[in-house]
């Protein structure tokens, strides 16, 4: 089963008559790296078991919400969630590993999708990671996700905060082991 082109994947996320944002439910950030939210019938209280991301949408999937149903066979899927408040809250360890998968696959020409509820907080953070391990600073890469994403992107300003002064530092720690 080959990709859909960007435009159709843009097509079929735009389509989606619950996402009601006034925006696209998944935006490309940098080609072939996507950020965005959960569609209303892709959440696990949503009566349909059918996944709505599929092997033809995307190659990896980091779902960072808790309540979005699984992706189908064949994607493969990172999933960490935490909650969109006022600190980043997440082992640093966990973090760093979800991040080098994410921009391994990327880098290795895989279609990467990193997505959160509204797709502007938690996908704005690790999408703001992928990009700083991509050589990008904490404040060009925020920059981006607001001009590509939505202006209402990364709008927690814990999240920015923690990016300009933490994330740079986390992502070069080198602890093999989780915190306890």
């Amino acid at each position: 089963m080959s990709l859909l082109s960007p435009s159709a994947l843009i097509n079929f996320a735009s389509s989606d008559p619950g996402y009601g944002k006034n925006e696209e439910l998944w935006s490309e950030i940098l080609p072939g790296l996507w950020m965005g939210g959960t569609a209303d019938r892709d959440e696990l209280a949503a009566g349909s078991p059918t996944p709505h991301i599929k092997p033809n949408h995307f190659d990896t999937v980091v779902t960072l919400y808790g309540h979005a149903k699984p992706v189908d066979w064949y994607v493969k899927e990172l999933r960490l969630a935490f909650y969109d408040h006022n600190e980043v809250d997440v082992d640093h360890h966990d973090l760093r590993q979800l991040v080098t998968s994410a921009h391994r696959d990327w880098q290795q020409g895989k279609r990467v999708l990193v997505r959160c509820q509204a797709g502007w907080n938690r996908s704005g953070l690790i999408m703001a990671l992928i990009l700083i391990k991509d050589g990008l600073t904490p404040s060009q890469a925020i920059d981006l996700i607001r001009n590509k994403r939505s202006d209402r992107a990364l709008c927690n300003r814990s999240f920015v905060n923690w990016l300009l002064t933490e994330a740079t530092g986390v992502l070069e720690e080198t602890t093999l082991l989780p915190a306890a």
